[in-house]
């Protein structure tokens, strides 16, 4: 579609092409999403062409995807730290089976626990992050023992790294509630 440049004219070009082509009408557009590139908005992005072509401009509706508002939020410096540290925390746990089968039995000795395992991380399915943080936290006081009897430190002795741990579950409990609604019918596992 796009060839060479990307700019703000240039798409509109090709949009404009391609309504046209499929007999569009151009007062029947009444918002537009996007990304909030600058080739998109701005004075000289694709928005400000399509509206100098409307009749009334200001009938347009524009915003920026929500989406992608959540996502630059999701990845502020500290809560990108905080769950790097989570990760860390369950790696310790579950990269070495030995480790991990002291952990269970840790678990299997708490009645309330016992059915309960700590998942790993997954980048691949972008749910499994607040299952993983949400995990951590109802499992905190075994973790925090269990790492007690390893000799080693653990963050969730910190009350400020609980503090963000807390916060950014229930962040991503609401950003994978989101996600999962927009899905359709087919429910996640990983809903929360």
């Amino acid at each position: 579609m796009l060839k060479g440049k990307t700019r703000g004219c240039d798409i509109f070009a090709v949009f404009k092409e391609k309504i046209c082509q499929t007999q569009l009408q151009l007062k029947n557009l009444i918002s537009i999403c996007s990304d909030g590139a600058p080739s998109i908005g701005g004075n000289e992005g694709f928005i400000a062409f399509l509206k100098k072509e409307l009749l009334d401009p200001d009938f347009l509706i524009t915003f920026q995807c929500i989406l992608h508002q959540q996502s630059l939020c999701a990845k502020a410096a500290t809560l990108d730290d905080t769950l790097k540290k989570v990760i860390g925390i369950v790696n310790y746990i579950r990269a070495n089976s030995s480790r991990h089968r002291q952990f269970r039995n840790l678990l299997q000795s708490d009645e309330e626990t016992y059915s309960v395992d700590l998942p790993y991380d997954s980048k691949v399915r972008w749910l499994s992050q607040g299952l993983v943080l949400k995990t951590l936290l109802e499992l905190r006081k075994q973790i925090e023992e269990f790492f007690t009897s390893q000799k080693e430190i653990c963050e969730l002795s910190n009350p400020e790294f609980c503090r963000d741990a807390a916060f950014l579950c229930d962040l991503m409990a609401k950003h994978n509630k989101l996600n999962s609604s927009l899905q359709g019918k087919a429910k996640s596992i990983y809903e929360m």
